[in-house]
């Protein structure tokens, strides 16, 4: 079966769906007809063409309900227990964050006491609000439609008392919180980079850490991916060494609930995670599969959890990368002659290249230098930081030097970022050093060849 074929079926009818409201009603039955069709496949009762055509059914009626059914908001005077979805953070003289109340999701931005209170209170976590709901609209509106935010709220109050959440979303709150004690005696800027990198928490980086990370072509070093996961699940591996494949399993998967829950579940987290549940499970039931079927499996999964991912472009990059990742990097690595961080970084700039230019307007070619400078020394961070800055809150006296001994890395990732982004072409030279790229890149492809002709003789 062609995997990554249903993938693109489901996506690209999920994108087609926006355009057809009439469908909307449709999903559930569409899903029913999906699983039922997917069983009779399984016992060869149905061909693979009627499960394309269910699957693009689906796809059609997922995009549609998404964009035509739930967005009604109630308007007026409006109170109730609200739970925070996005950490809150400082803006415009105010607290900005989601509140979600009564099932709806609502831009906040408080002010005075009200915002005072909500910036204490992290994802999760509920309060008491009262206020006025609203619409929302403007030019963000799209946007915050596609992280389910539908309407406004004009906060009036807000409770002192909370409620802590479920246990994944306290023990993750804590651990967030503890995060950051231990490495309070950090620079605030290294500081804010270092959450970046190990959680992927990029509410206190300044505006010009953010633009600095672009054009190095950095800036996916703070949003949480495979490459976190992975070293989490190094840093875990002595304690699931030596247990029953079954027990290994489920601490394995509690480890990736609990990470999501850590790192907010970010379209890229929730993808990362998805695809290493998978490559545990088939491991557990010694079923094997590449990473070209485990990564089509995932998206076509997230996409009918959440068909609104399909408009995502945290989720778009994430999947761009590590579709050249799966499909491109051995390639690169055999024309190169290597198969290092420089392959992996040019397997995955041509994943994502298409998605950057169309929303960005470039791919900066400095990331080629960048990224094999910065990405080694940002992974001892990831892998590392966790757990010693945890430590050090634990035993406070730790505190100072480990804030001291974490700068040097993270100051080195900026130090990269910084010189690369000053160095980082604009423009025709960008666009021309490409050229130049692809070219040398090409005729070290026809010397490899030439040369295993010329063995081969």
């Amino acid at each position: 079966m062609n995997w990554l074929f249903l993938a693109v079926v489901l996506w690209a009818s999920t994108w087609v769906g926006e355009w057809w409201p009439r469908v909307s009603n449709g999903r559930v039955a569409g899903l029913v007809l999906l699983g039922a069709g997917c069983i009779f496949f399984r016992y060869s009762l149905l061909p693979l063409s009627v499960i394309v055509l269910m699957l693009f059914a689906v796809g059609l009626t997922s995009g549609s309900a998404a964009w035509h059914q739930g967005s009604d908001v109630r308007e007026g005077a409006c109170s109730g227990i609200a739970t925070i979805r996005v950490d809150p953070s400082f803006r415009s003289y105010g607290t900005a964050t989601v509140l979600e109340l009564d099932k709806k999701r609502y831009k906040v931005l408080a002010y005075g006491a009200p915002g005072r209170v909500i910036a204490q209170r992290l994802v999760g976590e509920s309060v008491r609000v009262e206020g006025e709901c609203s619409r929302n609209e403007g030019q963000f509106a799209r946007f915050d439609h596609i992280n389910h935010v539908v309407g406004r709220l004009t906060v009036a109050s807000v409770s002192e008392t909370y409620s802590e959440g479920s246990v994944f979303v306290r023990t993750a709150n804590r651990m967030r919180r503890s995060l950051v004690r231990g490495v309070e005696r950090m620079p605030a800027e290294h500081r804010a980079l270092f959450t970046g990198l190990v959680i992927g928490d990029d509410r206190d980086q300044s505006p010009a850490m953010v633009q600095r990370f672009r054009d190095s072509g950095l800036s996916h070093l703070c949003a949480v991916s495979g490459q976190n996961v992975a070293y989490l699940l190094i840093v875990a591996s002595p304690l699931l060494k030596r247990r029953s494949n079954w027990v290994k399993w489920c601490l394995t998967m509690l480890l990736l609930v609990w990470f999501v829950a850590l790192t907010r579940g970010e379209p890229s987290v929730l993808r990362a995670a998805f695809m290493a549940g998978m490559v545990a499970s088939n491991a557990l039931l010694k079923s094997p599969a590449n990473a070209r079927i485990v990564l089509s499996r995932a998206v076509i999964v997230l996409l009918l959890i959440d068909p609104m991912l399909a408009w995502s472009v945290g989720f778009a990059l994430s999947v761009g990368a590590t579709t050249g990742l799966a499909w491109a990097s051995a390639g690169i690595g055999r024309m190169m002659g290597s198969r290092g961080v420089l392959a992996a970084t040019l397997a995955a700039q041509l994943g994502t290249a298409p998605i950057s230019v169309l929303v960005f307007g470039i791919v900066p070619v400095i990331s080629l230098l960048a990224n094999p400078l910065a990405i080694p020394v940002a992974g001892f961070v990831m892998t590392v930081g966790l757990p010693i800055a945890l430590l050090a809150s634990a035993v406070p006296v730790l505190v100072p030097l480990v804030s001291w001994l974490l700068t040097i890395p993270v100051a080195w990732v900026d130090g990269v970022s910084r010189i690369a982004s000053f160095l980082s072409p604009q423009g025709w030279w960008n666009g021309g050093i490409w050229l130049i790229v692809v070219v040398l890149l090409l005729y070290r492809m026809k010397k490899n060849a030439q040369r295993h002709t010329a063995v081969a003789g």
